[in-house]
């Protein structure tokens, strides 16, 4: 396969995300004002809620199946059309256990059964994270014969059509609504939350449509097949779904210990900074799930290579945007969510955003060993790292939740990627899969991101962080000088990524 064309496949998934990104930020735009501190905690609480159990019903499933079809495509189209089958059929299945379990538990905790607005959202929520999870999976031949453009069509339409729904919602039918608990204002909040669920029907039926012309799907559901999977990696995917919760527990520990029917407002707090992180931890998956059905065909020390240039970018990338947060977080966060938002003196979404950024670099360097260990076979040793993570960080971070609330959460989030990252290091190294990174250029990068940042907080002090003007004419210098003092070693880093 041509470099060329794994750069190009890469581009188009990232150039979507960004493009879906961009949408997911006017959504957050249009709804953290309209539904307030209060009731976007409560949003957030059903698709976060949900967002936990679509990882288990993964269970790593796509991964998987990227890596396997992936060798299958070499050997026989009919064999391929045959296990792309099977894995749907699995995931289907997957959906429909995994979801029943997960409603049920819901009605369950106090917390979500007593506030009337999570009542009526838990079915749309539930609802938009299994298609969310059908769309996923229909994916994998617009992966397997380098056709993302249109999956990032798809993210970008889906986007576009939950946007144009919130217009007609919050600027035509409700323009003015006071959210009290009435049944009007119940309404209107679950029409927020069907939104959600329209974006994922559009995502299904555009990816459904092309992926069918590449390979078409035909039902084939294989219970033999499907408990060799799961016996067969039930490691991986349990390591899977523990990767993926860590970034989701302090919010869902918050929604239930500081429930917003008690007048809280730290979850909606909260979930307005990690809203901003997660839309960003897309980009190394991007770029994994381009390459990993590519590199997966490397002998082992072309792939240590080929994944220590990308750990490089995604560094380079994840400084990015820790820069961005750690400068501009005050900014951000006024201009997305509104001065409700902001912490004035006080613990608010700024706040935590600028912690998040440390997050987030944690977070991509996690992202791409996961993709190490799986294209090396080491997928089951993520369970040790990720379960030993989220054990002794749940140990010491709910007592600190419980007492501190989010200050509590902030030190348990950085905690967990930091027990994630150094198992993944030490697992790596013991099983010589470290990556072959490039030292000298990963510290002219670390250099030049600290001298940015250093320059740019100096920059910013006393700023009117309400004037818009000023906020987009700093973004512009501060991004434009770190382009241009990373050109060098960043050119070297794509001349050899593919």
């Amino acid at each position: 396969m041509s470099p060329n064309l794994v750069i190009k496949d890469a581009f188009w998934q990232i150039l979507g995300r960004i493009l879906s990104a961009i949408a997911g930020l006017l959504v957050i735009k249009m709804i953290t004002p309209f539904l307030g501190p209060e009731r976007y905690g409560d949003y957030s609480t059903i698709l976060k809620y949900f967002a936990i159990w679509a990882a288990f019903a993964d269970f790593g499933l796509y991964v998987v199946a990227l890596q396997k079809l992936g060798k299958i495509k070499e050997e026989s189209y009919e064999k391929l059309q045959k296990y792309y089958a099977k894995f749907v059929s699995t995931r289907f299945f997957m959906i429909f256990c995994v979801y029943t379990l997960a409603i049920i538990i819901a009605y369950l905790i106090p917390a979500y059964s007593s506030n009337p607005y999570i009542v009526w959202g838990l079915p749309l929520g539930m609802l938009f994270s299994a298609s969310f999870m059908v769309s996923g999976i229909l994916q994998a031949p617009l992966q397997l014969f380098w056709q993302m453009k249109h999956l990032s069509i798809a993210l970008v339409l889906a986007r576009i059509g939950q946007l144009g729904l919130l217009v007609f919602i919050i600027f035509y039918l409700f323009p003015q609504i006071n959210f009290d608990g009435g049944k009007k204002s119940i309404l209107v909040f679950s029409l927020i939350i069907f939104s959600v669920l329209f974006s994922g029907i559009l995502q299904i039926i555009y990816v459904y449509i092309v992926g069918r012309k590449y390979l078409p799907l035909k039902r084939n559901f294989d219970i033999e097949f499907t408990k060799n999977i799961f016996f067969n990696n039930r490691k991986y995917g349990l390591a899977y779904y523990l990767s993926s919760f860590h970034t989701l527990v302090v919010l869902i520990s918050l929604s239930i210990f500081f429930p917003t029917t008690e007048n809280f407002t730290y979850v909606g707090i909260w979930a307005l900074a990690l809203s901003l992180l997660e839309i960003l931890l897309i980009v190394p998956q991007s770029l994994g799930n381009a390459l990993i059905h590519k590199i997966s065909t490397k002998i082992k020390e072309e792939k240590l290579i080929s994944y220590g240039y990308m750990m490089i970018f995604t560094i380079w990338i994840g400084l990015v945007f820790m820069i961005n947060f750690m400068i501009f977080g005050q900014e951000i966060i006024y201009f997305i969510g509104g001065n409700d938002y902001i912490g004035n003196g006080q613990i608010g979404s700024d706040y935590i955003l600028y912690f998040l950024g440390i997050v987030i670099v944690l977070s991509f360097i996690k992202q791409i060993f996961n993709y190490i260990f799986v294209s090396n076979n080491l997928q089951n040793n993520l369970l040790f790292i990720n379960g030993f993570g989220v054990f002794l960080g749940l140990i010491i971070g709910i007592p600190l939740i419980l007492n501190y609330n989010i200050i509590g959460g902030i030190i348990t989030q950085i905690l967990l990627e930091v027990l994630f990252v150094v198992g993944a290091l030490f697992v790596a190294w013991k099983n010589n899969s470290l990556p072959k990174v490039n030292i000298k250029v990963l510290f002219t990068i670390i250099f030049i991101m600290l001298g940015i940042l250093l320059f740019g907080q100096n920059l910013l002090q006393n700023n009117d962080y309400t004037n818009f003007i000023n906020f987009i004419l700093y973004v512009i210098i501060i991004n434009i000088l770190i382009l241009l003092l990373s050109y060098y070693p960043i050119k070297n880093i794509m001349r050899n990524l593919g």
